[in-house]
This record gives C-alpha cells, structure tokens and sequence, in this order.
C-alpha cells in the first residue's frame, strides 16, 4: 500500500451482541462494525470527508453514509454471513476513491 491512495475495510464482530433473527426460522444475525483504516497514505483519515458504503442488494438500507471520523466513518450492520462491500471515500478535495473487498477475509471478533 505504500506510496498509494488506498483506504482499506476494517471489519469488526461484537462477540457480546446476542444473535437476533429477523424472520421466523430466519438465520442468526450477529453485529458488526466496519470503517476504514490506511497505513501510510492517510492515516489520520484527515483527508476523508465521508465515506459511503454500499451494502449487498438484501439490506433495506443499502447505501450508508458515514461522516465521523473520530470512529474512523464507521457504521454499523446486522448480517447473517459476509459479503463483497463496495466503499466509495469521498476525499475532501472532491477526489472519490472507490473500493470493493470481502469482508470474509478481514473480520475480526471483538469483545467490548
């Protein structure tokens, strides 16, 4: 990453959140939190405005939008299983980087 303007996904699971389902017989849905980090481009984030992400087509609410640098623009979601997150961050020069992963390859279990 380094010498680039990469922003990478950070995936966080609550391990104290108690799985909920959403419909009868539906699947266990657990919390979890994602952000970004960037090594050694940016990072403090101070060159980030907002970033937008975008969910898999299942969620009601597929666009997010986080504009609080101080929990490094993180949101939070209910899942069942990971996916391919498509995050756009919107630099504050008016550049927007555009990225996609798979959270399924960063998560990590956190207890808070």
């Amino acid at each position: 990453m380094e010498g680039t303007n990469e922003y990478v996904l950070v995936a966080k699971r609550n391990l104290n959140f108690k799985p909920i389902k959403f419909r009868i017989k539906g699947k266990d849905h657990f919390q979890v939190f994602l952000s970004i980090k960037s090594d050694s481009f940016d990072p403090t984030l101070s060159k980030v405005s907002f970033v937008q992400y975008e969910l898999h087509s299942s969620f009601k609410e597929r666009f997010r939008v986080s504009k609080n640098p101080q929990t490094n623009f993180n949101i939070e979601i209910k899942t069942w299983g990971t996916f391919v997150v498509k995050f756009h961050v919107h630099l504050k020069d008016g550049i927007v980087l555009s990225f996609n992963q798979d959270y399924s390859q960063i998560l990590e279990n956190i207890g808070l």
